[in-house]
């Protein structure tokens, strides 16, 4: 189980495309991770709100995390994913 107490950040992703790519590595190689969702749009500003020139994918930050003790195995897992 994951706690605040046990896990490390394995990496942060902009798009929600590499986001479902590491999850799915990770889920294959069957390793318990977290994911985080961060605003950076603001309080304000929502998906409809957006500038209409900015890319809405890119209003989010996405923190994927594991257990302290799966790091290494996480990091293998999901390189094909950040190469491609």
């Amino acid at each position: 189980m994951l706690t605040i107490f046990n896990r490390r950040e394995l990496i942060t992703v902009l798009s929600t495309q590499q986001l479902y790519g590491i999850q799915s590595a990770l889920t294959e190689a069957e390793i318990p991770f977290h994911a985080a969702v961060l605003n950076q749009g603001g309080p304000f500003r929502s998906r409809g709100q957006a500038n209409p020139f900015m890319k809405v994918d890119n209003l989010n930050q996405y923190r994927i995390y594991v257990h302290k003790n799966d790091y290494d195995r996480a990091m293998a897992a999901i390189q094909n994913v950040l190469r491609g």
